[in-house]
Parts: C-alpha cells; structure tokens; sequence
C-alpha cells in the first residue's frame, strides 16, 4: 500500500494580512524567464509529516527544488522559489508546495492569495550561463540553501516536462482548500546538470528547507522560457 501523507490541513493555515500590495491580476506573462530545477532524495519520515492525506509519497522519496528568474512582469522583476514534496494526487505525479520564497511584495502577495503557496519575503541570488548556474536562498535570518550546477549540456526542450505544483488555500473565512497549479513555463531553451549539487551554509534546522535536507542530487535542469505565472484551482 501507498504512504500516505500525515499532515493535517490546519499545519498549512496562515495568517492573512489585514492589507496586502495591490498587484496586477493574475496571470502575469513573464518574458525571458531562466529556471533551476533540482529532483533530490529525502527522508521519507520528514516528507510524509509535511504531505497532506490527499497524497501518497512517491518512492524513493524526493524533493523538487525550483528557483526561477522573471526579469519582466506586470508585476515588476521578481525572483521566486519553492520546495515541493514530490508525491501523487489521484495517481497521478503531483508536487506539493511545503514552502516558497520570494523577493517582490506584490509576487508574494498575489502567491498567498491566489496560488496557496506558503511564501514568505527573503533574498534569491541567481546566476545562469551558458556552461554553469548558482542560487542561493535566504530568508530574513540569512542563507538557507545554495544550489550549485557545475556543468551544463544543453539538450532538446521536448526532452523535458513538469508536473502541477498544489497547495493548501487560507481562505478569508480561516478555512482551507487544496488548490492546483498547473505546469506554468514554455521551455524554449534546456540544458542539463548530471554533477550539481545542493549546501547548506549555516545550520537551520527549523526550517523546511533544511528539514527536507537532499540526500542525494538526481536530476537538475536549468531552462528558459515563457513563463504564465497564474492562480490555483481546486483539483478536478
């Protein structure tokens, strides 16, 4: 029999802001984006605390660990990133979203509102070239994780597809709600990392970004593309 996941909705409920940045209505199309995309292995323990009854893990258990670079929006220049626990809704593959980080008030925003990611505000270094990537996440209490992609092989974008990300919606009422969103770039550019590799430099160990802590790199990918930055719906 599948795991499936121990946490309770509630665990994902936040606190709304009584005032938040009005910001653009989503989708925003953001040109010119460049994604880091990294599967790791993790405990399965820590991974089936923090996944919902609605999934089952998947095995061996892992991680997807996104950071994305959107230099044009209708909500202005933002870097965002999220950690998602690598499972399946309804049998299907699905990632969902334990955590998520981003460096723009009204991306962060419209994220709360709209995707039911659980962001909060923090610093995204990011670097992409040709041959090599670098990024680095922190938060308001410094570095929570670097990611390092040494080498790079460019490949065919066709080559490469991503599942829906999911999270649980805080609704104005206190309740809560699973909600999905779909795949959101257009790859038109990809290339491949078969040495990168994920650090911690200073220990936070209560923080799900350390929590979930990569046991071994299995994939990595940086790609560019057309991004559509767009809200949740409920599963259907």
């Amino acid at each position: 029999m599948p795991d499936e996941g121990l946490a309770r909705h509630e665990e994902y409920r936040i606190e709304l802001p009584k005032e938040r940045p009005q910001y653009p209505a989503l989708p925003w199309k953001c040109a010119n984006a460049t994604m880091i995309n990294v599967y790791f292995e993790v405990r399965k323990r820590p991974l089936l605390e923090r996944l919902p009854p609605e999934f089952c893990r998947s095995s061996p258990a892992y991680c997807r660990l996104t950071i994305i670079e959107n230099p044009d929006s209708p909500g202005g220049a933002f870097r965002d990133a999220i950690l998602g626990l690598g499972s399946r809704l309804n049998m299907m593959p699905a990632v969902f979203v334990a955590a998520s980080i981003t460096d723009n008030p009204k991306a962060l925003a419209a994220g709360i509102a709209e995707r039911s990611f659980p962001s909060t505000l923090g610093k995204i270094e990011f670097e992409a070239g040709v041959s090599s990537a670098r990024a680095l996440i922190s938060d308001s209490r410094g570095p929570l994780l670097e990611v390092t992609l040494p080498q790079l092989q460019t490949i065919e974008p066709s080559r490469l597809a991503y599942d829906h990300a999911d999270g649980i919606l805080t609704t104005p009422d206190g309740g809560t709600q699973l909600m999905v969103v779909g795949p959101d770039i257009e790859i038109t550019r990809a290339a491949i990392c078969k040495n990168g590799r994920i650090d911690y430099p200073a220990e936070r160990a209560d923080s799900p970004w350390q929590i979930l802590d990569c046991r071994n790199v299995v994939s990595a990918q940086v790609v560019q593309g057309t991004r559509e930055f767009k809200a949740g719906h409920q599963p259907r």
